[in-house]
C-alpha cells in the first residue's frame, strides 16, 4: 500500500465530493446479452449488481465478458451472476480520496462501487472523476503508471476474485 498526502490546500476531499451518483446497475439474474446492452446504450465498462436493498454484491465489467465468456466461446445466454465478480472492492463515501486510489492501486482497479455505512450503493467513483480535479493530477499519474504494468492481476486481483 501507498500513502497520499491529501491536504490540498487545507482541503480533504472525501470520495462523496467526487464521485457520480447515478450508478447503472443490474441483476444478477438478468442475461448477459442485457448486460451488453446496457454497457452500450450507456457508454460505460462496468455494472453494479446489487440486492434487493441495494447492498453491493458484485460488478460486471466489459473485460469480464470477453475474458469469461467471448473468449471460451461461450453463449450469452448465460445470466450476469455466471460470469460477475463476486466479491466487489467498494469504498465508503466518506472515506478520503486517498484511500480511493490505494485501492484502486492495490487491486489496479479503474472504478469503485461508494457505498454508505448501510452498506447500500450511493455512487461510483471512477479514474476520470479523480482525474478531473486538479489537486489529484499528480496521484492520478503515480496510478496509471501502476495500472499499466504488463499482467497487473498475477497476485492480489486474483485474491480477491477468488473469495
Amino acid at each position: 500500500m501507498f500513502y497520499f498526502n491529501n491536504n490540498f490546500g487545507g482541503v480533504f476531499l472525501k470520495v462523496k465530493d467526487l464521485m457520480t451518483k447515478k450508478v447503472i446497475t443490474i441483476d444478477k439474474y438478468d442475461s448477459i446479452k442485457k448486460a451488453c446492452e446496457k454497457l452500450i446504450d450507456y457508454d460505460i465498462g462496468l455494472l453494479v449488481i446489487t440486492n434487493e436493498k441495494r447492498e453491493v454484491i458484485g460488478v460486471i465489467t466489459d473485460r469480464d465478458i470477453m475474458v469469461r465468456l467471448v473468449a471460451k466461446s461461450d453463449t450469452l445466454e448465460k445470466t450476469v451472476d455466471d460470469i460477475m465478480t463476486h466479491s466487489a472492492i467498494t469504498i465508503d463515501k466518506d472515506d478520503d480520496i486517498t484511500e480511493a486510489l490505494a485501492k484502486m492501486k492495490d487491486y489496479q482497479l479503474r472504478r469503485l462501487p461508494v457505498i454508505n455505512k448501510k452498506m447500500e450503493l450511493v455512487g461510483i467513483i471512477t479514474l476520470s472523476d479523480l482525474s478531473i480535479c486538479k489537486q489529484t493530477n499528480e496521484l492520478i499519474n503515480d496510478l496509471m503508471y501502476e495500472l499499466s504494468l504488463p499482467n497487473p492481476q498475477k497476485e492480489k486481483p486474483l485474491k480477491y476474485l477468488r473469495a
